[in-house]
């Protein structure tokens, strides 16, 4: 083959080899492109169900009233004015709802927040092969309360003489500190869940259960007999029905004739309640102890000796007695309410009578409470005459906090 020939054949293959190329380049570039739409489609995506799930949570945080959960819901989304939307993303379709999900307790009005988002992505290099846009569609649903870990609660109540005098230490006829508090452990159950077993124990303890709405018959009340019962109601859940309260449980009938007298000693009360949660309460359930008084412990049973720190440092004893519960892993909450009380007579822990001599070391009744809660988030004070339900109803709100949460997310 002559020279030329063969320059004019490898020119040939030359130019076979640059259409092969120029053929195989149109789909790789189709591919490349895809490949590139497809990321940003996912990115949108993901940024989208962040956003939803943010913004379903946000309203779900304002359950169960519907019209502050639409309108906190709508301002954490990705939609038009929402605080997420993100200039990359354009034209954002959000549709934010309420409803009731028969999966989860206490809905009244509702109790879930649905969030959905979508957007036409467009495209750039996947025009090519026929697709100008892709659909993004995210969803994401939030409840609260999610009821999704249930509580055994044991509140222990002070129904001393002093829950019927006002702040200066006169009597009070009426009552109206006992009352409020009433109010506001009925305002405290109405705030939980249908799997929620709430009970119930007093201190001054009755002489017996059949006794348990009549006052204290004695200046010590009924703590020198051992057979006294503190636990008044066991655990139960038939104090609520469709989220209303039955007058006629034994909870709420005990609450509602509670009658006040006697002095103050606590230690056994709350020993008494973590009894009560150790026996009737369910396994793997949070056992929660809802601690309320309004003065320092000054007494203790007779039935142990004078030198016993039940008698002669109650304040550092229901520390102690608390110590046992929280050990066991009960969540503690304590209520301290009006304690500055005469002058802050009432915040003063002394040994055996409230004329004997100051607890040591010293402690007052303040300190005893905060001491008495598993932590300083779990201790609510209230400095001055007033009412007890708002109290009672931030304890609720607390430990109900956290019930909100995802239950769903995704594409739907």
């Amino acid at each position: 083959m002559s020279r030329n020939q063969t320059n004019r054949t490898k020119a040939g293959e030359r130019g076979q080899a640059i259409v092969l190329v120029l053929l195989l380049l149109v789909p790789l570039l189709a591919i490349a492109g895809l490949v590139i739409d497809v990321g940003y489609a996912y990115y949108a995506q993901r940024s989208l169900q962040k956003q939803a799930d943010a913004a379903a949570l946000a309203g779900a945080s304002q359950l169960p009233d519907p019209n502050a959960s639409l309108t906190v819901a709508k301002r954490y989304g990705s939609g038009s004015g929402g605080k997420n939307k993100q200039s990359d993303i354009p034209s954002v379709t959000e549709n934010v709802t309420t409803k009731c999900l028969s999966s989860v307790p206490s809905c009244s009005p509702v109790n879930a927040v649905v969030v959905d988002e979508t957007v036409d992505v467009p495209t750039l290099f996947s025009r090519l092969v026929g697709y100008n846009s892709f659909k993004v569609h995210v969803r994401a649903t939030a409840c609260s309360p999610c009821g999704v870990k249930p509580l055994d609660i044991m509140i222990v109540f002070d129904r001393t003489l002093s829950m019927c005098m006002d702040h200066n230490g006169n009597m009070d006829s009426s009552c109206t500190d006992l009352n409020n508090a009433r109010n506001g452990i009925k305002s405290f159950l109405g705030a939980m869940n249908s799997d929620d077993w709430v009970g119930l124990a007093e201190f001054p303890p009755p002489a017996n259960l059949a006794a348990k709405c009549a006052a204290p018959q004695t200046a010590n009340g009924e703590y020198d007999s051992k057979s006294s019962p503190y636990v008044l109601v066991p655990l139960s859940k038939d104090f609520v029905n469709g989220g209303k309260l039955v007058n006629s449980s034994n909870l709420v009938s005990t609450v509602n004739c509670t009658q006040a007298g006697g002095t103050t000693a606590y230690a056994n009360a709350l020993e008494a309640a973590q009894a009560e949660l150790d026996k009737d309460g369910r396994p793997k359930v949070q056992d929660v102890i809802v601690f309320f008084s309004d003065g320092a412990a000054n007494t203790g049973p007779a039935y142990y000796p004078s030198t016993s720190p039940y008698r002669k440092q109650p304040c550092h004893q229901g520390v102690t007695s608390a110590g046992f519960a929280k050990a066991k892993g009960t969540l503690v909450y304590s209520i301290g309410y009006d304690l500055n009380a005469m002058n802050g007579g009432a915040n003063k822990c002394q040994s055996m009578s409230p004329s004997g001599p100051d607890e040591s070391p010293a402690i007052t009744a303040y300190q005893a409470l905060q001491q008495i809660a598993s932590n300083s988030g779990t201790f609510y004070n209230q400095p001055a005459p007033g009412q007890l339900v708002t109290l009672f109803q931030q304890v609720a709100q607390d430990i109900q906090r956290g019930a909100a949460g995802l239950i769903d997310n995704g594409t739907p």
